[in-house]
């Protein structure tokens, strides 16, 4: 299988067209540290690379949000709600981060993510990384890797990239290394990326963005983080108020799962991929 893999690498941009198809796909699991007061919890990420983009995405979140599509269109009210109970059961562990690397154009990529009810867009260039390279090494997925620790907005990255598969990504926007990154861990422990899984796309899949509730509202960065920072500093009850909205209802009592009242505690902390 690892060699079939790195022949298919190697001879992607002869039968790869002009549409852009994913023809392989990298599976990481990240064990994280959503916030501080949680317990850590298994995201599972893929990764779909073409021959001049690449896109990141949570499978869980981007499977519920096909299926719910489809229940959204049923006529039978109370049979859409429990649906989408069972939906949320079946995909707990979810996440709304996109990332489409080389697009709109080569050096660029496009950020999609939710803050509170709405989904916005970004486009930014890649950060281009200082990496320090060690001696250090060790086998992934059967390769062997080399490591590298580098700084990306805000947090410090330690890596382990694979010489043997000469493609410059990794989970999120990491990347920049003479191979793919299987592996990567913050310097706080809140994240850590390993593959699992390296082989082919399944047919037909496409190197895009995928689907989402609403249509995404474009901004820049600078203002994604501000209002994400305001978005962190509500309260629970701030928080039911915007998801109300417009609905007529009244927020009265907000408790946790133990019949605490929160309504107006502060959200717990959330850690993020990027600080700034």
């Amino acid at each position: 299988m690892k060699k079939e893999f790195i022949l298919i690498l190697l001879l992607l941009p002869l039968w790869l067209g002009a549409q852009e198809k994913a023809a392989y796909r990298i599976t990481y699991d990240c064990d994280a540290l959503r916030d501080n007061n949680a317990q850590r919890k298994t995201y599972r990420w893929y990764l779909d690379i073409g021959e001049a983009t690449a896109v990141f995405y949570n499978s869980a979140n981007r499977q519920y949000l096909i299926e719910s599509e489809e229940l959204q269109h049923s006529k039978d009210v109370m049979a859409g709600i429990a649906g989408l109970q069972q939906l949320w059961a079946k995909y707990p562990n979810r996440n709304t981060l996109q990332v489409l690397i080389g697009k709109p154009k080569s050096g660029k990529y496009t950020y999609m993510n939710k803050i509170g009810a709405d989904d916005l867009k970004y486009e930014e260039s890649l950060p281009q990384l200082d990496w320090t390279l060690a001696d250090s090494v060790k086998t992934i997925c059967g390769y062997t890797c080399q490591q590298a620790k580098a700084g990306l907005y805000g947090r410090v990255w330690t890596v382990w990239y694979c010489p043997e598969l000469p493609l410059s990504y990794g989970p999120y926007v990491l990347g920049g290394l003479p191979g793919l990154i299987l592996e990567a861990v913050d310097a706080d422990g809140f994240f850590h990326f390993t593959a699992v899984g390296i082989g082919q796309a399944p047919e037909n899949t496409k190197v895009e963005l995928g689907p989402s509730i609403n249509d995404p509202v474009k901004c820049t960065r600078k203002k994604y983080l501000a209002l994400r920072k305001a978005r962190d500093g509500q309260t629970y009850a701030d928080l039911a108020k915007d998801a109300l909205a417009g609905s007529g209802a009244k927020i009265v009592k907000i408790t946790d799962a133990s019949g605490k009242e929160i309504t107006d505690a502060k959200q717990a902390k959330k850690n993020y991929l990027d600080l700034e």
